[in-house]
């Protein structure tokens, strides 16, 4: 084994057993929960779109029940477990330019997956500006471009406790 592979290797060992130490204020940070909203402003061809919105919210320590609600819109619950919710909506076609989905309790964090499909032949584009609150702040934006005809899902993960970064797929 060369010196490089035998580094990579310390390295990776003092990396994790450096994050399985006890920290309180990174434990601090993992237990954050909050009510999150997210606003979505679609372009001005919004109504040749529908969109199918895959919502999950988890909370690090628990405590999601079945009274849950993402508020705003109407959705249909597909998972409810007390760590993990997962709803599934649908708007066809997309009947306002602009959306906004709330967390009915505070969340650890919030995952929002989207597929737009155009409805009519020639569509342009859609765009869509989704925005990030936290108990009403903006905290993040992200711009995002549906092609018409292509049904690749974009998906948006907001950690409550990093809330100035999203990840996106």
């Amino acid at each position: 084994m060369n010196k490089f592979n035998q580094l990579l290797i310390i390295a990776t060992i003092l990396l994790f057993s450096a994050c399985g130490k006890d920290n309180p204020e990174v434990e601090d940070q993992k237990s954050v929960k909050k009510i999150v909203e997210v606003k979505i402003t679609f372009g001005s061809n919004y109504a040749s779109y529908g969109a199918n919105f895959g919502l999950q919210v988890a909370s690090i320590d628990g405590g999601l029940n079945s009274n849950f609600k993402f508020e705003g819109i109407t959705s249909t619950p597909s998972i409810v477990h007390d760590a993990s919710i997962i709803h599934q909506a649908e708007i066809s076609p997309i009947s306002s330019s602009s959306q906004s989905i709330k967390t009915s309790m505070p969340v650890s964090s919030f995952s929002i997956a989207t597929i737009a499909t155009n409805l009519i032949e020639n569509a342009t584009p859609l765009t869509a500006k989704y925005e990030f609150y936290i108990d009403g702040k903006k905290t993040v934006e992200k711009l995002i471009s549906f092609q018409p005809n292509n049904y690749a899902t974009k998906v948006l993960i907001f950690d409550v406790s990093n809330s100035s970064e999203l990840i996106e797929n």
